[in-house]
């Protein structure tokens, strides 16, 4: 079986970034795309790196990661793009951020204690930090909080004794040779922990039935999905290049995800049963890590001004 490197968004360190000179603060910038897009504006326009974006439930708010000086912490702005919130300032990395139903909480993983465990605070920045997993000999990391107040957190587990490299572009889906880490569930309160398939980047389905996953168990990357109790497993891409971080849309129906399949990585989409695949970027920048908002649009991390940012887009489905 062959191994692809499975990149670990734990930061595009900026050490390793060439990027070129820092844009200057000005208004949102609206990019015209060849792709199956429209209205691709770009949110954030600071100098650090902002990656991993994800739309909270109510569709107000955006979560994503800063690294700067290399520490990674989180951050939230509106839709619009005002309005940025600090939400940790840890000395250590917290990654990977992710809502729960309430859109006034967030799961995120953070190496604090040593390892990488998921944890949980208020979007405010206040209140406090709850851990919920505990595993001293794992990493857990990129959690998916279910859409419902009961549904469990689905997440990525690793060995700590695995190497870890962080690398910059499309390979924030960070690096991990060999062995493939597993899909994992857990209770909010870190109770029943349930191991499922191998592979990364677990998202749920908007009724919760599905969680849909990035794997190589078939001797490539492609874009899978099982059921919520790990039946009914299937394989929804299959294609030379790579696929990664699928994402469900507001009425379940489509899945956008990242590939290289045109040369670099874009943003497409396709059904939810794997059909109609679709590119919706195609210029010459790494665009990755989408996420499907309940306002219709998609967000990502780009480069496309030549400094890692949050954008969005409004997809053009097929008919």
């Amino acid at each position: 079986m062959r191994h692809f490197k499975l990149l670990l968004a734990l930061t595009l360190v900026g050490s390793v970034l060439s990027c070129g000179s820092t844009p200057k603060k000005t208004k949102s910038i609206v990019v015209i795309t060849t792709g199956a897009a429209k209205n691709v504006t770009r949110l954030t326009q600071t100098p650090q790196t902002e990656i991993n974006p994800v739309v909270s439930p109510d569709g107000r708010n955006v979560v994503f990661q800063t690294l700067k000086n290399g520490q990674s912490d989180i951050w939230t702005i509106d839709s619009t793009g005002k309005n940025r919130v600090q939400v940790t300032s840890h000395p250590t990395n917290d990654i990977h951020p992710s809502w729960l139903p309430d859109s006034k909480t967030l799961v995120f993983s953070s190496n604090r204690l040593g390892s990488y465990v998921l944890w949980r605070q208020l979007a405010t920045g206040g209140g406090g930090t709850t851990m919920i997993t505990k595993g001293v000999d794992m990493n857990d990391f990129a959690p998916s909080a279910g859409p419902q107040e009961k549904t469990k957190i689905a997440f990525t587990s690793k060995g700590t004794d695995d190497q870890v490299v962080v690398t910059q572009g499309a390979k924030q889906y960070t690096v991990f040779e060999k062995n493939l880490p597993y899909i994992w569930t857990v209770n909010r309160d870190g109770s029943e922990l349930t191991q499922f398939v191998q592979g990364a980047y677990p998202v749920w389905s908007p009724d919760g039935e599905r969680i849909a996953f990035s794997s190589d168990i078939s001797g490539n990357w492609d874009i899978w999905a099982m059921n919520n109790d790990g039946s009914a497993l299937t394989q929804l891409t299959d294609d030379r290049k790579n696929q990664f971080a699928p994402t469900y849309s507001p009425d379940g129906k489509w899945l956008a995800y990242t590939s290289n399949v045109g040369g670099n990585y874009d943003i497409w989409i396709m059904r939810s049963n794997g059909s109609d695949p679709t590119r919706l970027t195609m210029d010459k920048s790494e665009d990755v890590s989408p996420c499907w908002g309940s306002d219709q649009n998609i967000y990502f991390s780009s480069n496309k001004a030549r400094n890692w940012d949050i954008w969005r887009l409004t997809p053009v489905l097929p008919e």
